[in-house]
């Protein structure tokens, strides 16, 4: 596991779900995460890793595996 997935699955556990371990394969859609929490999980993603996401990208990735190859992709 990459540490940029040890990082989002901290903050998924922290903001989404704190009872379950993230399935990273999950699709965005399927969860019931509320759209305030979703938000607030973006916004701490993006304080984590110093990047700025844009709800709109966010709105792109269909689950967690596609946000750790976007920040393992634009890592700077």
């Amino acid at each position: 596991m990459s540490n940029t997935h040890d990082r989002v699955s901290s903050l998924a556990r922290k903001f989404l779900d704190p009872q379950r371990e993230p399935n990273f394969d999950a699709s965005f859609g399927d969860s019931s995460i509320s759209s305030m929490d979703a938000m607030a999980f973006a916004k701490a993603v993006g304080s984590e890793f110093n990047v700025e996401i844009s709800a709109e990208d966010f709105a792109n990735f269909n689950c967690l595996r596609d946000l750790v190859s976007y920040l393992d992709s634009n890592a700077s």
